[in-house]
């Protein structure tokens, strides 16, 4: 049965940078550069940010396992 499946997901190849003067940015080193995003001003919203872009991929990719209810 799928639902009783382990599985285990992450979230590949981020990088947080902090840029002088313009604060937190956060991207995929397989997008480049360009697809970095920020400013964040902290360290926890930058982490924050990150956080709920997993949980959306987490989402995505369960939800082939998801029984109806």
């Amino acid at each position: 049965m799928l639902a009783n499946a382990k599985r285990k997901y992450a979230l590949a190849d981020f990088s947080v940078e902090y840029r002088p003067g313009k604060g937190w940015y956060f991207g995929s080193q397989l997008e480049g550069s360009a697809a970095f995003r920020g400013p964040y001003k902290s360290i926890p919203s930058v982490t924050l940010m990150i956080a709920r872009k997993f949980r959306k991929e987490i989402e995505r990719r369960d939800k082939p396992f998801t029984l109806p209810e």
